[in-house]
């Protein structure tokens, strides 16, 4: 008996979500979005915690997806609730905004599985909840008999929808050299150009390539291979031409929700989630090309002060100002991100040659430092007004690849446990492992 009662309770966790929101307007957005990404799962709401234990007591879950509230009380409290009336098996995920960030790591030791940054982002919340689905591709306009190796080289461009502009022109220029057995082919969009073979000087066969707002660009094709070009050709190329359209626009499409996915609101600067991309492939780069990388992690001393005393306006000035300096300061390959918060990431990093014994790299991020600590004492903060300008101060921790770390999760712990070591000693400092240096 009790075999069958798990076995149930099984079937019914595979299929079923229960959201815990605020209820707010902003609240509603995301449980949509969710309720869209699983349109055949029961999805339930709850617009507290205490209504989501109540719930889990009534019926399991699959997941739960908690929306974590800034200001919200006792989170820690809350958390361990749901993750007792959940149960073992039921994943646990909170979801919060960059700014909830800080309190959402915190409360995962009372028992969460996860957390995610909001606006969602599907690939996460899938892994979140542990939902595997099929990739999805851009619909496209039926197609005279194409061979394999034109379904190869389709598949190629649609696997690179995510890649750098002219890698996707590169890959679509072969499908089309290919389709239609050319000496060269290209493909023109908006000035960008890309070809496959020989250099088309001389079109035989063209098609334009459209999106909503109008002509965009054209596949062109040189001479042929042995025997002129056929009606049946020129139909094909047509037809590729409504392809190649629906995947730019796929593409178009993907950039712009990538780069919502990866920029913080408040700052304009990178997030979290682009940080640890870029950090891996950095790291993997150094580590191929024999060169250091240094990661400083700081935050702005008595923060929370400032939002207490001159409201949240003036906390998203200073948020947005210190973002503005480093980004200033920093060099062009240099990445300034906002971890949460009040939370920033630097990664400087540069090609310098081959390590050497006892070489040392922190020396151009100190240098870089000691500009930003100078005009944070002379920049205007208006909603601070006299008061608090020259006040601002900032503490933070350095730790350099390869010889304090070798991995990105190791380099930013790293640093934060500098970053730590200058809180305790009394703030407005830069550490470098544990030693003062600035």
């Amino acid at each position: 008996m009790s075999a069958q009662v798990d076995m149930a309770s099984d079937t019914l966790e595979r299929d079923r979500l229960l959201l815990v929101g605020e209820g707010s307007e902003q609240d509603s957005c995301w449980i949509e979005e969710v309720r869209g990404r699983y349109p055949t799962w029961e999805v339930a709401c709850c617009d507290s915690y205490l209504s989501g234990i109540a719930e889990l007591a009534r019926k399991p879950a699959r997941a739960v997806l908690a929306r974590v509230n800034g200001s919200a009380a006792q989170l820690d409290n809350a958390v361990a609730g749901l993750r007792e009336a959940a149960g073992p098996s039921t994943r646990l995920v909170l979801c919060c905004t960059p700014e909830a960030e800080p309190i959402t790591r915190r409360a995962m030791q009372s028992g969460a599985n996860d957390y995610i940054l909001l606006p969602i982002e599907g690939d996460e919340i899938d892994a979140a909840v542990g939902y595997v689905r099929l990739r999805s591709t851009p619909a496209l306009t039926a197609l005279p008999p194409v061979s394999t190796q034109e379904l190869i080289l389709l598949g190629a461009s649609l696997a690179n929808l995510g890649a750098k502009p002219m890698v996707l022109l590169e890959k679509l220029a072969a499908l089309i050299h290919a389709a239609l057995d050319a000496r060269g082919a290209m493909v023109i969009v908006e000035g960008a150009a890309a070809s496959s073979g020989e250099l088309v000087t001389k079109p035989v066969l063209s098609a334009a390539l459209t999106s909503e707002s109008g002509v965009i660009g054209q596949l062109t094709v040189g001479e042929r291979l042995g025997r002129p070009y056929t009606l049946d050709d020129a139909q094909k190329l047509t037809h590729y031409a409504a392809v190649v359209s629906h995947i730019l626009a796929a593409a178009s499409k993907h950039r712009q929700w990538r780069q919502l996915a990866v920029t913080d609101e408040c700052s304009g600067l990178p997030n979290r989630r682009f940080l640890r991309e870029e950090l891996s492939s950095i790291l993997a780069r150094a580590q191929a090309e024999h060169f250091p990388v240094t990661l400083l992690f700081f935050d702005l001393d008595d923060f929370k002060t400032y939002n207490d005393r001159f409201g949240h306006d003036a906390g998203d000035e200073i948020i947005r100002v210190t973002g503005q300096l480093f980004r200033k300061h920093c060099r062009e390959q240099d990445i300034v991100t906002r971890y949460g918060g009040d939370e920033f990431a630097v990664v400087f990093w540069d090609r310098e040659g081959p390590r050497t014994v006892g070489s040392k790299h922190p020396q151009c991020a100190l240098s870089i430092l000691d500009r930003v600590k100078t005009a944070l004492r002379t920049e205007p903060f208006p909603l601070l007004g006299s008061e608090g300008q020259g006040r601002l101060t900032l503490s933070g921790g350095l730790a350099t690849y390869p010889w304090d770390a070798t991995t990105p999760e190791d380099l930013l712990k790293r640093a934060d446990e500098a970053l730590l070591a200058a809180k305790r000693d009394g703030k407005n400092r830069i550490y470098l492992i544990g030693d003062a240096t600035l």
